[in-house]
């Protein structure tokens, strides 16, 4: 009886430690993930950037070029910021466990575009 004892003990400590492992070895990949995710939103942050100053830099030519008097909208920023948004959705989307088509379809994103971010979640990408 105490050997049977003994037994379910030591299968319990083992358990616990296999869980505890574990536990560590996800919290890891966590730590990663979020990384690589803020890595991808710093780059986006920069290209969106780097977007902002060619259109100013664009519209500056254009109101140089017709004598200072055109008025050029603003109208492509708006986009940028509204293509980060639907970024940002399909991100939130793939976390949350959802598949690349579906992603694809409520965000107006590509497929493979939906794919890499659930990729960037070490998740695979669901059919």
């Amino acid at each position: 009886m105490w050997f049977l004892l003994l037994v379910l003990a030591l299968i319990i400590i083992a358990a616990q430690a296999m869980l505890w492992h574990l536990q560590r070895r996800l919290l890891t990949n966590l730590q990663i993930s979020q990384e690589r995710v803020q890595a991808l939103e710093e780059t986006v942050r920069r290209l969106t950037v780097g977007h902002k100053t060619k259109e100013t830099n664009a519209s500056h030519t254009a109101r140089d070029t017709h004598g200072g008097g055109l008025k050029v909208q603003s109208r492509p920023t708006e986009e940028s910021e509204e293509k980060g948004n639907r970024y940002r959705r399909a991100r939130m989307l793939a976390e949350s466990g959802r598949n690349a088509c579906y992603i694809a379809s409520a965000c107006q994103i590509g497929e493979e575009e939906a794919e890499l971010l659930i990729r960037v979640n070490n998740r695979p990408p669901q059919k």
